[in-house]
């Protein structure tokens, strides 16, 4: 019988996203396809690249076929995650030359071919599909296709190793809905945009929910402000949106979260060009996406960079001006809190190494950052990268020259702006005492465990203590780091906290965290308060002090 594999190297796409805790629509149509050929579901294993690093990138048994999805070439850093880089791939294929892989993802245009090696540069679920039928073709797949395999790959979800704390990215529309792209754009490659219909999508997600998921993100998608937008109309290369299409995917969402089958659900991509030339369509809908995502999410934007020049020589989505109404308009929407956070907040990207790129553009993107945070706008991440032109991709065949001095001065800006200007954002939008409803914890050093929401790009929060991999709490904000923060399970019990935590709850310090643990157990919150006089009162409030019959009276000065 033919067996098939699935290897998620995850992946980390302009538009689309797989590491976890997200898995990306690639696995889930890969295993639709094969079902949709008479696959049984049985002869279809699904691994990701940890199982196979701790193998040493062997394959324990041979398949009909391997087809492996993911992988990024300039990975970024993922807490209690690894993304498959293009070497590991290499690595993966070489040693296990006798089996035969195909190769998927935008990572199959910038690897080198190999004997056992099929490079597809369309779809690789619709040549997994062709395939199993004993037809393989490199081609695309249609609307129509996508629609039954997103649903008969489901189950598929249920293989990841972090289910059910996964969160699956959903696919919107793919293509640029703009005139003319951007010098870099990777969309382009796949032809005209192309929209799925509402009730396929919610299909999907009801499919996903009946397999178990409760957690997912509208973010495969270049804008999802342009949702089935309005081709009759543009303005500066800009269609204009169509508010219908998105209200009615959002209401039966949001019909969904009220009934408890979607417990998160953020959102991801829109074009900052978008707002800033159509004001008023896009404020309807990004009112409608405050009013549905899970609190604290965020809407990245594509500015790229703030200097005219590089807008300009790249066909940059929008200029500086424009880039800094987009993020006042979502500010005066989405920044009302829910639960304790901000609904939905900008979140924006920056890209070096575009053409157009001078010394002066780093400090231009540093002042205008400046500009945006003295006006009291809020960021919710800014995320500065390296250009990756795709081949295909106007960028690909330029030769742009990095000199080291321009390095330099890009890396002087890229920590001067995460010090003193996303310090700031954080502190303002994760005030002492927020609470992280459902901080995961994925890894522990030196006697503190690191975590994160299950959620779109959630913050790490720093517990001084140490916690099991993989277990979930509530996470109460007491301090701040350059790009996380400190925080204590919530509600945190003073009668048991280690020195270590209580000395970083501002107002205690070293010597009262340890006059609290020579006196504790305290019968109650009230018989500490002297204790805790000098604590911001938000914190407080998220202290408790179990009943010391429930604990032993020696031993908890400790962990």
């Amino acid at each position: 019988m033919k067996t098939y594999c699935i290897l998620d190297c995850f992946v980390d796409e302009p538009a689309c996203f797989g590491v976890p805790p997200f898995i990306s629509p690639y696995p889930r149509y890969l295993y639709g396809a094969l079902v949709d050929a008479g696959v049984e579901e049985s002869a279809i294993h699904y691994l990701t690249i940890d199982a196979l690093r701790e193998g040493d990138y062997r394959l324990e048994r041979r398949y009909s076929i391997v087809f492996l999805v993911g992988g990024a070439v300039v990975p970024g850093r993922y807490l209690g995650s690894k993304i498959g880089t293009a070497a590991e791939i290499r690595r993966i294929t070489e040693r296990n030359p006798g089996q035969g892989f195909a190769i998927g993802g935008l990572i199959s245009h910038v690897l080198p071919g190999a004997p056992n090696v099929t490079l597809v540069k369309n779809d690789i679920e619709q040549y997994a599909r062709g395939y199993a039928d004993g037809a393989p073709s490199d081609s695309r797949r249609s609307a129509g296709d996508i629609a039954r395999w997103s649903v008969a790959g489901a189950t598929a979800a249920r293989l990841h190793p972090r289910f059910p704390h996964i969160i699956c990215e959903i696919e919107t529309s793919r293509g640029c809905p703009r005139e003319r792209h951007c010098s870099f754009c990777s969309e382009d490659l796949y032809g005209p945009v192309a929209f799925r219909e509402t009730e396929d999508i919610l299909k999907e997600i009801d499919a996903l929910i009946a397999a178990g998921v409760s957690r997912f993100r509208l973010g495969r998608q270049a804008d999802i402000l342009q949702y089935h937008s309005d081709s009759s109309t543009y303005r500066s290369g800009f269609p204009r949106p169509a508010t219908a299409p998105i209200a009615g995917l959002l209401k039966e969402l949001r019909d969904r979260r009220d009934r408890g089958l979607i417990q998160v659900l953020n959102v991801d991509n829109a074009n900052p060009g978008t707002i800033a030339n159509f004001p008023d369509e896009s404020s309807v809908i990004l009112a409608d996406l405050a009013a549905t995502v899970t609190p604290g999410d965020t809407l990245a934007l594509g500015v790229e960079s703030f200097d005219e020049t590089v807008v300009r020589a790249n066909n940059l989505k929008v200029d500086s001006g424009g880039a800094i109404r987009a993020i006042e308009i979502i500010n005066a929407i989405g920044g009302a809190r829910r639960d304790g956070l901000p609904a939905l907040l900008p979140g924006v990207n920056l890209i070096h190494g575009l053409e157009g790129e001078s010394a002066d553009t780093f400090e231009i993107n540093y002042r205008r950052l400046s500009e945006i945070m003295e006006r009291g706008l809020l960021i919710k991440r800014i995320n500065i990268r390296q250009v990756l032109p795709f081949p295909g991709t106007p960028l690909h065949g330029r030769k742009t020259r990095i000199t080291a001095a321009a390095e330099n001065r890009f890396r002087f800006y890229r920590d001067r702006i995460r010090s003193c200007i996303e310090h700031a954002m954080l502190r303002a939008i994760y005030p002492l005492g927020t609470v992280l409803r459902e901080s995961q914890v994925l890894e522990t050093r030196a006697g503190y465990s690191y975590g994160k929401q299950i959620a779109s790009y959630a913050i790490t929060a720093k517990f001084p203590l140490e916690l099991p991999v993989m277990s979930v709490h509530d996470a109460l904000v007491v301090a701040h780091r350059e790009r996380s923060v400190i925080a204590l399970p919530y509600p945190a019990d003073i009668n048991a906290l280690p020195h270590k935590a209580l000395e970083l709850i501002p107002g205690i310090g070293k010597k009262r965290a340890a006059d609290i643990i020579l006196k504790r157990p305290f019968r109650d919150l009230d018989e500490a308060r002297g204790m805790l006089k000098d604590v911001n009162e938000e914190i407080t409030r998220g202290l408790t002090a179990q009943h010391p019959a429930s604990r032993p009276l020696r031993g908890t000065g400790g962990a």
